[in-house]
């Protein structure tokens, strides 16, 4: 009597998810629907479901039922060992009661942990990911390489021309061509420049050699 009480009792708290599969012995199914969260704000859940079988002897609920899984497809095998580890403990200690409904509660609630270890190990991951800055930049391709190592090579050839002051000696734009160095103009300067002269100095000189010329006579 207990047992189909019991089996009442569950029917009208499990509309859907009990499953009579046996009433001598009594053997039902109660699938328990699970879901994990999306870490995305708009992100669909994961809907799984988690299902026990009970087994009752004749002399429940003075001995535990049979427990197993009938679905558990997300569960791990070592999961579900621990699990049923844990629900047959409970069940020792609801040894003289019915303990259905109680089994079942703490069957959510260690399915209801895995989900959300799920759900924040994601999370940690996403966060950690959004971390890390994303460079948006123009693709290096063998081509583009090439000419960024050019330039930059005359560049570096640019650096090494010493310049002694704003224009370049004959000797240094000879070396400097020959080193095939593209010289600038404003750095030789303008060759059409006017370059002023002071005769004066050229007057003292021919002087001087007047005198000496006389002097000898």
């Amino acid at each position: 009597e207990e047992q189909e009480g019991e089996l009442e009792a569950l029917e009208s708290i499990y509309v859907t998810e009990l499953e009579i599969l046996s009433r001598d012995p009594i053997i039902y199914n109660i699938a328990i629907p699970c879901e994990i969260r999306s870490v995305e704000v708009d992100g669909p859940t994961r809907e799984f479901t988690v299902g026990l079988k009970f087994k009752l002897p004749e002399e429940y609920p003075d001995v535990p039922p049979h427990i197993e899984f009938s679905e558990c497809d997300e569960l791990d095998a070592d999961l579900q060992k621990s699990i049923l580890i844990e629900l047959n403990k409970c069940a020792e200690n609801e040894v003289g009661c019915v303990m259905i409904f109680t089994l079942v509660s703490e069957l959510q609630d260690k399915v209801n942990d895995y989900a959300d270890n799920i759900y924040n190990k994601k999370m940690q991951e996403k966060e950690e990911k959004d971390k890390i800055p994303v460079f948006h930049g123009t693709p290096v391709t063998l081509e583009s390489f090439t000419e960024w190592n050019t330039k930059f090579i005359m560049e570096m050839n640019m650096k090494k021309v010493k310049v002694v002051s704003d224009k370049l000696t004959g000797k240094q734009i000879f070396l400097a061509k020959g080193g095939n160095i593209d010289i600038s103009e404003n750095l030789i300067g303008d060759a059409e420049e006017d370059v002023e002269v002071d005769e004066s100095l050229f007057d003292e000189e021919l002087d001087d050699e007047l005198l000496d010329v006389s002097d000898s006579d």
